[in-house]
């Protein structure tokens, strides 16, 4: 007989591996569960999570056991499980045909938990999960939630990839057909975004916006002390003023155009730049971007693997003016909001273009700069910029980007609202769903007015 419902979490990053931003939210989502499950099954119903990855093992890039324990650990002690999605490893993981057998077989998992549980909520995190919107009409108590970090239009802009672009294209489509799928709203560019490129309507829309686990650990500021001892063990020099930057080897984070833009600032500043491959076709751009370094004599390290205590201590280190996000396209950037903690006390501002997402998390001057990428010369001005504040003024901007992150960028409180907006049975009768002015998404009358709210000092 079922009983409960369940969370059905779908994603081929951060459980089995965690080599990019996806994965990051990944991880939000195995804090919360850990640390608030409690406090979320006494705000929305009881519910067990699942996970479903991509089969793991050795073929899995970045795989690591670690990893795939902790998700394990996570859900297991919450009467869930790590399932599986066999897949043919010969495949490129990162293309259509791969990601429409994972998105069958999340679909059969998805289908099994519903002839167990009362309710289930089958969520595909990103691209590959896409296709799960096809099946968003195969039983009544599944809903399907498409979590989309980007798209192809973004990230490979101009000339997007054809066989993305339909897959991203025909998702999209499901999610307006059929009546128990639905795309989260992120965010406001990513949205938009949607809608306008891509034909989305309002009325799919949950709203479900990118956040951190706010009391995690890893996202309290280190001490300086703490700071300078992870900056030597990986031979960062802390001399002189430090820009700071991280991300993949992938063209879209734009690291080149950093390097680039740190030539006429050679003899004033350090670049401390983790650039991590995200797979073997990259990993090549790791050795350009140190070759390059040396040509135009900066003073840099080139770290090329990712280690969560270096970004942390880099935000936090006095000596620290910028962390540096070039992208040249970029929906949310986790590591903006990251700083904004990291760096409550002492360390970086951030800088980043003006374009995409990131006015939605900066506000030139207030809490952070921006530039526009389509003035030569412009992120070296804001680099200029944030080496020629002052200290109260590098800290007002700190304090700002900080109070910003802790007031809208809770996960327990947006997992909280997503959870409570779905349909779940009721011992005194199907709820009444109501529709949300703004979206036109219909949440139980009995939810629509609650929310979770922190307990007190729970942000670092």
């Amino acid at each position: 007989m079922p009983h409960g419902n369940a969370l059905l979490y779908c994603a081929a990053n951060g459980i089995a591996n965690n080599t990019n931003g996806v994965g990051r939210q990944t991880k939000t989502l195995l804090a919360t569960l850990a640390h608030h499950h409690t406090r979320l099954a006494a705000h929305t119903g009881a519910f067990t999570p699942y996970l479903a990855v991509p089969e793991p093992g050795p073929a899995t890039w970045g795989h690591d056991e670690s990893d795939l324990a902790h998700a394990r650990g996570v859900v297991e002690a919450l009467g869930g499980a790590v399932i599986p999605l066999p897949h043919d490893t010969t495949r490129p993981m990162w293309r259509p045909a791969t990601w429409r057998g994972l998105c069958d077989r999340a679909a059969l998992a998805a289908r099994d938990l519903a002839d167990r549980h009362d309710h289930v909520l089958a969520i595909g995190a990103d691209t590959p999960f896409a296709g799960l919107a096809h099946h968003g009409g195969d039983r009544e108590n599944l809903d399907v939630l498409l979590a989309l970090f980007s798209t192809t239009r973004i990230t490979e802009r101009p000339h997007p990839d054809p066989d993305r672009l339909a897959w991203e294209e025909h998702a999209i489509a499901a999610a307006n057909h059929h009546p128990r799928a639905w795309v989260a709203d992120i965010g406001t560019f990513l949205t938009d975004h949607l809608r306008r490129h891509y034909g989305l309507h309002p009325s799919r829309l949950r709203r479900w916006p990118s956040a951190l686990p706010l009391n995690s650990p890893d996202l309290t500021p280190p001490t300086p002390g703490e700071a300078e001892r992870v900056l030597r063990a990986f031979d960062i020099p802390t001399g002189r003023p430090i820009v700071a930057a991280v991300g993949r080897t992938d063209h879209t984070k734009g690291l080149d155009l950093l390097i680039e833009a740190l030539a006429p600032l050679r003899e004033d500043v350090h670049l401390a730049m983790i650039a991590v491959p995200s797979d073997d076709e990259r990993a090549a751009l790791l050795d350009i971007y140190r070759r390059r370094c040396t040509q135009l004599r900066l003073h840099a390290t080139v770290i090329g693997r990712y280690d969560r205590a270096l970004p942390r201590a880099l935000a936090a280190l006095p000596a620290t003016r910028a962390m540096a996000v070039p992208s040249r396209g970029e929906t949310l950037a986790n590591i903006v909001f990251e700083t904004a903690l990291w760096a409550r006390h002492h360390g970086a501002v951030v800088v980043a273009p003006s374009i995409d997402g990131f006015p939605e998390q900066i506000t030139d001057g207030h809490n952070g700069l921006l530039y526009d990428p389509a003035t030569p010369g412009a992120l070296t001005s804001a680099l200029r910029r944030a080496l020629v504040l002052t200290d109260t003024q590098r800290a007002a901007l700190r304090t700002a980007a900080h109070r910003r992150v802790v007031a809208e960028r809770c996960a327990t409180e947006h997992l909280a609202t997503l959870l409570s907006g779905f349909r779940r049975p009721r011992h005194d009768g199907p709820a009444r769903l109501v529709d949300h002015p703004d979206t036109g998404t219909r949440t139980p009358r009995s939810q629509a007015s609650t929310s979770i709210r922190r307990n007190p000092g729970t942000a670092p």
